[in-house]
């Protein structure tokens, strides 16, 4: 039988890089001693406990029927004031649409924006589902090279000279899966510069905002033409939600009734309970994020002193987001090869950045999430690796 087009966008490498962690989940669901470093999720936290209540009593009040398409307007209110706490930029629950994660608003995003021929230009590295997220579609998925020696951090002028008349997106992520680069505030000016001068548009990825380090700057607290800036955004980082499935967009009115439009065919409205949850999540828990910041924070200082010593280890650690990078080149093995070698023989799962870009050969992604003992026992079990090869 025909498949479309469709399954080859969607397919490649971006994808495959996932296996070894699917590997692990496998090995580890079955009894075997592995450290799972390889996702942005805290395994032995749950939910706060105010937050599971309201979910829970929601569902008893009834609140299990149809909501409106595009979100409710009490959590969308909660947003917008959050949204406005963050940025300064004035807005209301008209530019706010709801979705069952970020994941689902960027990809909804990208449908209403783009189509067959557009050309989205996408600093690396970037979170590896990105490919398949603009090119479902029909459009090009342009990638500009980054390098530690830059900080990883996006070049004004290689995006300046990519854009093209087929250039209709740039798609940013700060803080950054998975480098944790904070994209500078100049940086940021540059780029939104660049494209309002061009009329593209400029979507920014800000899931680790509430998570962020001292010096983040989202997209939309800069001066500039709003009308062409997308914001997408969820609870799942900073209240350890990652399965309640919450996300959003902030945007123009236009763009929201189009997603609604979408909305219909395709989620039809996130469960009422579930957008009780999240609003008790915005409107009253105001310690969770920091909390997992500094579960975070300290891991990465842990892992920065543990590592340091070993020759040819060459750790980033930049101070945003969930994770850390690790150059492999020195020890004679691809992205790949060292993570299977390193489950195989510690029992540490960590993810390979070749489908981060091309930017991503010869870096491995190290998870932060763990708890302290975990995350000890996780670098003691690394360190051996690299003194046996």
């Amino acid at each position: 039988m025909k498949y479309s087009s469709l399954v080859e966008r969607i397919a490649g490498e971006s994808s495959e890089i996932w296996n070894i962690h699917y590997e692990a989940r496998k090995r580890f669901e079955i009894g075997e001693d592995v450290i799972m470093l390889s996702i942005g999720e805290e395994s032995n936290e749950t939910t706060p406990a105010a937050i599971q209540q309201e979910a829970i009593k929601s569902i008893q009040r009834g609140r299990h029927h149809y909501t409106q398409v595009v979100g409710e307007d009490h959590l969308r209110k909660a947003i917008a004031k959050r949204h406005q706490e963050n940025t300064g930029q004035q807005i209301s629950i008209e530019n706010i649409c709801i979705f069952s994660g970020a994941q689902n608003a960027l990809f909804s995003v990208c449908l209403c924006l783009l189509e067959l021929g557009d050309e989205v230009i996408v600093p690396e590295l970037y979170y590896a589902t990105y490919p398949a997220t603009v090119t479902a579609g029909g459009a090009t998925f342009i990638s500009i090279p980054t390098n530690a020696e830059m900080n990883f951090q996006p070049d004004p002028k290689s995006i300046s000279k990519a854009i093209t008349r087929k250039t209709r997106v740039v798609l940013l992520n700060s803080p950054n899966n998975p480098t944790g680069a904070v994209y500078s505030s100049e940086n940021l000016k540059k780029i939104l510069e660049l494209c309002r001068l061009n009329k593209i548009w400029v979507i920014s990825d800000e899931v680790y905002s509430e998570i962020a380090p001292k010096g983040f700057t989202p997209i939309a607290s800069l001066p500039g033409n709003h009308e062409q800036t997308v914001t997408i955004s969820s609870l799942s980082k900073s209240h350890r939600m990652t399965g309640w499935r919450c996300g959003w967009m902030v945007g123009t009115e236009k763009l929201t009734r189009h997603l609604t439009n979408l909305n219909l065919c395709m989620t039809y409205g996130l469960p009422p309970f579930i957008q009780d949850a999240s609003f008790e999540a915005l409107e009253k828990d105001l310690v969770t994020a920091k909390k997992v910041k500094k579960r975070l924070d300290s891991n990465r200082e842990i892992l920065k002193k543990e590592l340091k010593h070993i020759e040819g280890a060459k750790l980033f650690a930049q101070g945003g987001g969930m994770f850390a990078i690790l150059e492999t080149r020195a020890f004679g093995l691809s992205s790949k090869e060292f993570c299977w070698k390193l489950l195989d023989q510690q029992g540490v799962s960590i993810l390979p950045c070749d489908g981060f870009g091309l930017s991503g050969r010869g870096l491995v992604r190290i998870s932060l999430c763990e708890s302290e003992v975990k995350t000890r026992e996780a670098i003691r079990r690394i360190n051996n690796f690299l003194k046996s090869i």
